[in-house]
């Protein structure tokens, strides 16, 4: 049928089985780096909040000074 002998079939599985592996350590790499970054990610996230909860939000600040600066010159 496909007139294969041992060594034939040897060097396919030994290739199929190296193609697997190195497939799957790409892929836990990858995943890996997508997961530190995520992190990376939520922790800023998380302390851009922090921020914005102790000091208000940016939009606010630039109205309180201008409010303040409006007082101070009338």
């Amino acid at each position: 049928m496909f007139n294969m002998d041992r060594w034939d079939v040897m060097l396919l599985a030994v290739g199929g089985y190296l193609a697997v592996v190195t497939l799957s350590r790409l892929l836990a790499r990858h995943r890996d780096r997508l997961v530190v970054d995520l992190e990376r990610q939520a922790t800023a996230e998380s302390r851009r909040q922090q921020t914005t909860q102790r000091t208000g939000p940016p939009h606010r600040q630039a109205e309180e000074q201008s409010q303040e600066k409006e007082q101070k010159a009338a």
